[in-house]
């Protein structure tokens, strides 16, 4: 392993030595490419493909190249230039679906995506994108699912959406087929309609004042098309929930975390944006997006305004503590399953008895996935390799090495928890 740029007394995630030579060439501050320029060619095979789904490629394709590989530049060279052609197709994809919403009084909000230009993302021909994600109110849902019927987008059913805050994703199907180019100018575009901004009955915590965002909603410009966004201040505060839902769902979620480094970092000073924050977010708002901030502080060595290190610092010890501990654990779990997000979700709720049915649900999870689920196909978001077995010996296998690795979580995670507590018991030291 090479040494994490995660410093601060916190310990370094166990990853891949590729994958911590890209996010020190990432640093807002103090970034090197010493690390990358020492892989080997099958190092950056991994590394490339770690980036694809982790939608790091392009954050890469910017990074000095000078002393990469010949056949490295170039495969990031086509690959940004492929994005750039796709982004008209993404632009073209939005102004179909604003009119057909249009023509039926369907208002939305677009969430992510091209929204995350200039702020957050420099230029958004250098951003992946592989759907829309769209935010309605829930009396507008049904219509705004309609619409898109009636255009050929149809509900993909083959993921369990159980604990999503948008409906089952909505694809054409067309004659279109996966060729291994991510950034394939012809791939379709998918669209998300998410009914929430955060879903309380996954999260078992509720945050009232993201009804406002609604009220708050301004129009924006990007090139030739014209949408309905978040205000900036609630645009930020909801990336910051988002990259928190992913927290707690041990999903992926570091190039968010980026893109939030990249916004903090640029906002370091601006001192009208951050008292416009204060104001308008609540403190237990404020404190959830902090968790999102010293993530982004920790991953990617970014300034950041006085502001966002005073909520920092005045987190709930036990949250303290956790960040302390355990960062780099999302970054670890995009490698190998832990449930340390466990502690973090558990410390967010108020009620001890809520608390103990979440930890035993967390702990002990009750649902056996069907031969369908992804999770039996894919392993860090790459086919798993059952060699010529038969589909029914995949799925065995799949839920022997499911069974295996639970007994080995719950005994850990068990470990870490009784660890964190007990550091509780400890003088408090400053975050």
């Amino acid at each position: 392993m090479q040494p994490h740029p995660i410093g601060n007394g916190i310990c370094a995630p166990r990853i891949p030595r590729e994958v911590a030579a890209l996010i020190a060439a990432l640093q807002l501050k103090g970034a090197n490419t010493e690390a990358l320029m020492r892989l080997e060619d099958r190092e950056w095979e991994s590394l490339l493909r770690f980036c694809d789904p982790s939608h790091l490629t392009l954050p890469l394709s910017q990074v000095e190249s000078r002393g990469f590989p010949e056949w490295v530049v170039e495969r990031l060279q086509r690959n940004a230039a492929d994005n750039a052609e796709r982004f008209t197709h993404v632009k073209s994809a939005y102004q179909e679906v604003a009119v057909v919403f249009r023509e039926c009084g369907v208002d939305c909000v677009v969430l992510k995506g091209f929204t995350q230009a200039p702020e957050f993302v420099a230029n958004t021909r250098l951003r992946q994108q592989s759907d829309l994600d769209l935010y309605c109110p829930k009396k507008m849902i049904r219509s705004a699912k309609a619409a898109l019927e009636s255009i050929g987008y149809q509900p993909e059913n083959i993921q369990d959406y159980s604990r999503a805050d948008h409906l089952p994703t909505m694809i054409r199907h067309g004659d279109w087929q996966w060729r291994g180019n991510a950034f394939d100018p012809d791939m379709p575009l998918s669209v998300e309609l998410h009914f929430c901004l955060w879903n309380e009955d996954v999260s078992r915590f509720s945050v009232p004042e993201l009804d406002n965002f609604w009220e708050r909603r301004i129009t924006r410009s990007l090139e030739d098309i014209s949408f309905r966004a978040l205000d900036p201040v609630d645009h930020l505060g909801y990336l910051a929930l988002h990259i928190l839902r992913g927290l707690l769902l041990a999903d992926w979620v570091i190039h968010h975390v980026h893109e939030l480094a990249t916004f903090l970092h640029r906002h370091a000073k601006d001192d009208r944006f951050w008292k416009t924050w204060k104001e308008r977010h609540s403190t237990f708002f404020r404190a959830l997006q902090a968790i999102a901030f010293f993530h982004a502080m920790s991953w990617f060595c970014c300034d950041v305004h006085e502001e966002v290190l005073s909520t920092c610092r005045q987190l709930d010890e036990g949250i303290q503590e956790w960040l302390r501990r355990f960062t780099g654990a999302s970054l670890e779990g995009m490698f190998r399953q832990n449930k340390k997000w466990v502690w973090l979700h558990a410390s967010l709720l108020k009620s001890p008895v809520e608390k103990r049915q979440f930890l035993r649900q967390a702990l002990l999870p009750s649902v056996i996935p069907t031969m369908s689920t992804p999770s039996v196909r894919l392993k860090n978001r790459e086919p798993r390799r059952f060699g010529r077995s038969h589909l029914y010996g995949q799925y065995l296998s799949y839920l022997a090495s499911r069974v295996a690795t639970h007994a080995y979580l719950i005994p850990a995670t068990l470990f870490q928890g009784l660890a964190l507590w007990l550091s509780q018991r400890q003088p408090r030291k400053q975050l």
